[in-house]
C-alpha cells in the first residue's frame, strides 16, 4: 500500500470515529462566530477562561443582538425568547 494511500486510510478512519467528516462554516455561522467574538471583546471576556456566568452572559448577548440583526437585514419578525430566562 502506497503511503499516500495509508495515510487517507488514516483519515478515513478518524473521521469515522468523530462521526463523519466535516464541513466547512457556512457565511452566516462565520458572521455569528464574528459576532460572538465581538461581543466578548466589548466585555472585556475571554471565553476560554470565563466563568459560568460570564459565558452565559455573552451567550445571551450575541443571540438576542444576532436576531435584532437579522430582523433588521431581513424585515422578518423572529420569535425570540427574552433574554436571561433560560
Amino acid at each position: 500500500m502506497s503511503t499516500e494511500l495509508e495515510k487517507q486510510y488514516q483519515i478515513d478512519i478518524l473521521a469515522e470515529q468523530a462521526g463523519g467528516y466535516f464541513a466547512a462554516p457556512s457565511e452566516a455561522e462565520l458572521e455569528y462566530t464574528d459576532l460572538f467574538f465581538s461581543v466578548c471583546k466589548q466585555f472585556g471576556i475571554r471565553y476560554y477562561s470565563a466563568t459560568p456566568k460570564e459565558r452565559y452572559f455573552v451567550e445571551e448577548v450575541t443571540r438576542v443582538t444576532w436576531a435584532h440583526q437579522h430582523e433588521q437585514a431581513t424585515g422578518t419578525k423572529v420569535p425570540l425568547r427574552p433574554a436571561f430566562t433560560g
